[in-house]
């Protein structure tokens, strides 16, 4: 018995939150605002997460790597989560998905910069580079620290360290952590988390290796530089991501969600993927510079060549920047809502997916709307009401975009027997019964493999959203079946539509911004016409919104007075959004109210567990309102420059390949004349208001 509780103790030390153990507190991990870099559509536990201080782990459930900065002439220890310490952060040129950070110790300005490749199929490996340029008219005598420890962005228990002969890489329990392209000046590992007061005087701990039995083992490399005025001194560094380790996928149950594993063990449906280790010698052969080199090309070709040129350089940003954390929720083909916090769910990734086409990585909402056609209630244990109509709607929005007979080939199916589930599900009386996965639905279902469909079952009830997404999913169905050459389903579909429609304006007619109403109406179901009628006018005087607890909620509010013709509302709630602190440098939004914990809780980090960052549907209704300001469909006509400031129309505007429903649109607005270059031409022409 007392064995048995020695042991219960020991593990539970093992996993004890970061307050329970002696460290440096000014040396933790901020916790403050993160994003996950990477690859998209791999793993969820293969991406490398970054704090906006600099520090990062490189895989979800790995260690933490910091920098501080040692002065050798005052004797004082600088690192950028130190409370007085000012800290800048951002992205590559263009808005790639390279994250850098900036801050000074003393006369000294230290960029950090983080990226992350793939060199094999099962190889996937973090770089880091660190730039120390000496601002002053006097020499700088310094220290730079890369120290390892347990805790960090996404850490997790370090049970064993070794320095690896002759100096320059620790390994962590066997396999190479952190490598230097130069050898430092000193490294040192310890039993416990006790690198701080090393630190503080200038050292580093005296043993090449050290084990932990509590997970607490950490280890530095320091390099000593001598920096003269005006100088500045690169390092690189190559971190594995995940080497020897298992890596966790999805496991569908049949209710949707994700079965929650421990991070090291296989994944039961697969069985994990190992992640192989080059071997020590293989990861010195690499040059962070040019690994960075290597994933600012893989982002510039990933993102599709979609780009925009706006007086605002966040707009601009934000336009590649948005798409790519969106990607990266991609796993294997599941569209996640956040990397770690959430699984799939079928809503947020429908919106997901619309940026991904819109952006123009048409392959990868390819992608997520096929999982969508395996898994179309997927998020929670009950299925939700606007999940059918939800999978018909991107599916044709898809079609739109890009004109894909495959992709329509293989959707047709899926279109017919979705579009039957919501004439089922709407016009026979209840229960209404569907598969737990997959698209079967009706009384014959088996009752182990069947779950009740409420009807308005969406986030508790709401009818007024569910019921909008059933006559936008069934328009959609007839627009795949017409495009199919079955034109008399076509006509099924769309007079099923407007006998839903009229019940829907009949029950919500005379409010359609109550509740989730008003995230929908116009937005994205287009259930009325954009320019006259009730919703028209109900919307158009909408005023700006400000930033709401949900975030994705005052974005879609004025998205509806967008599409009515608010000018204002759709400029003014962008500024306001971008103007939060969360949007600067790296625009990455979180849910704003509190979200599900996922696998953070199993991770040595100090991030809160139920903030959920960045979080797809509340970027993806950012993306695309500023998308819509600035060229958006209404029936056979493209709006140009609709939301965004007026003052802008006197100065050059210019899209590049952006995809419509009427072809790829390029042009030019140079303050008084428009010039179309791209293949967008649609049938009713272009609208705008000239200044």
């Amino acid at each position: 018995m007392r064995l048995a509780l020695l042991l219960a103790l020991l593990a539970l030390a093992g996993c004890r939150a970061p307050r329970d153990r002696p460290h440096d507190a000014a040396l933790d991990p901020r916790g403050r605002l993160h994003i996950p870099i990477g690859l998209p559509d791999t793993l969820d536990t293969l991406k490398t997460f970054v704090e906006a201080e600099g520090g990062f782990s490189p895989g979800v459930g790995s260690y933490g790597i910091s920098f501080w900065v040692f002065d050798r002439e005052t004797g004082k220890l600088t690192a950028p989560t130190m409370p007085d310490i000012a800290v800048e952060h951002g992205l590559a040129p263009g808005g790639l998905l390279v994250p850098w950070s900036r801050w000074s110790a003393g006369a000294v300005e230290v960029r950090t910069e983080v990226c992350e490749v793939r060199r094999a199929t099962d190889q996937f490996v973090a770089a880091a580079r660190v730039t120390l340029s000496n601002r002053s008219t006097r020499p700088v005598r310094l220290s730079l620290y890369a120290a390892l420890r347990a805790l960090g962005p996404a850490g997790w228990p370090v049970r064993r360290l070794e320095v690896a002969d002759p100096g320059d890489a620790l390994l962590a329990d066997g396999h190479p952590a952190l490598i230097s392209n130069v050898r430092p000046s000193a490294a040192g590992v310890a039993p416990g988390d006790t690198l701080g007061g090393l630190a503080r005087r200038g050292a580093v701990p005296e043993a090449r290796s050290a084990s932990s039995p509590d997970g607490d083992a950490s280890g530095a490399l320091r390099f000593d530089l001598d920096l003269p005025p005006g100088a500045t001194r690169a390092l690189g560094l190559i971190a594995p991501v995940l080497p020897g380790r298992r890596t966790v996928g999805h496991a569908w149950d049949g209710r949707g969600p994700e079965v929650q594993r421990d991070l090291n063990t296989p994944n039961p449906a697969t069985g994990g993927a190992l992640q192989r280790d080059a071997g020590l010698d293989a990861y010195r052969a690499m040059d962070a510079d040019a690994l960075f080199a290597e994933a600012l090309g893989f982002w510039r070709r990933r993102l599709g060549g979609a780009a925009i040129r706006t007086p605002d350089p966040r707009w601009n940003e934000a336009f590649a920047a948005i798409p790519a954390h969106l990607a990266l929720m991609l796993d294997e083909g599941a569209p996640d809502v956040a990397v770690v916090n959430y699984n799939t769910f079928t809503r947020d990734g429908a919106y997901l997916a619309l940026v991904l086409d819109q952006a123009g990585m048409h392959d990868l909402a390819a992608r997520a709307i096929d999982h969508f056609f395996a898994h179309p209630f997927s998020g929670r244990v009950q299925p939700e009401a606007d999940n059918p109509g939800q999978v018909l709607w991107i599916a044709g929005e898809h079609w739109k975009l890009t004109g894909d007979r495959d992709f329509l080939a293989r959707s047709l199916p899926v279109a017919r027997q979705l579009a039957a589930l919501i004439e089922y599900a709407r016009t026979t009386p209840e229960p209404h019964w569907v598969a737990r996965d997959g698209l079967g639905f009706g009384p014959g279902l088996p009752p182990d493999r069947r779950l009740r469909l409420l009807p308005g079952a969406c986030d508790g009830t709401h009818p007024e959203y569910t019921e909008a997404f059933d006559v936008a999913g069934l328009r959609n169905a007839a627009l795949l079946a017409a495009a199919g050459g079955d034109a008399a389903t076509a006509r099924r579909w769309c007079a099923l539509a407007e006998t839903l429609l009229q019940r829907y304006d009949t029950r919500f007619g005379n409010d359609l911004a109550a509740g989730y109403g008003s995230y929908s109406v116009l937005w994205p179901c287009r259930l009325y016409p954009l320019r006259s009628g009730k919703a028209h006018d109900r919307f158009a005087a909408i005023p700006p919104r400000p930033p709401s607890e949900w975030r994705y909620f005052a974005l879609a509010t004025a998205h509806q007075a967008l599409l009515a013709g608010n000018r204002n509302t759709a400029a003014r709630t962008l500024q306001r959004h971008f103007d939060q602190d969360q949007m600067r440098g790296w625009y990455a939004f979180d849910e704003g109210g509190e979200s599900a914990p996922g696998n953070w809780p199993k991770l040595r980090t100090a991030w809160t567990p139920t903030v959920a960052m960045p979080h797809a549907w509340s970027l993806a209704e950012l993306w695309l309102l500023m998308r819509d300001s600035l060229v958006h469909e209404d029936g056979d006509r493209l709006v140009l420059f609709a939301g965004v400031p007026r003052k802008w129309l006197a100065k050059p505007l210019r899209f590049e390949n952006l995809p419509t429903a009427f072809g790829p649109l390029t042009l030019t607005w140079d303050g008084t004349n428009l010039h179309i270059e791209g293949d967008a031409r649609p049938p009713g022409g272009f609208v705008f208001d000239t200044p």
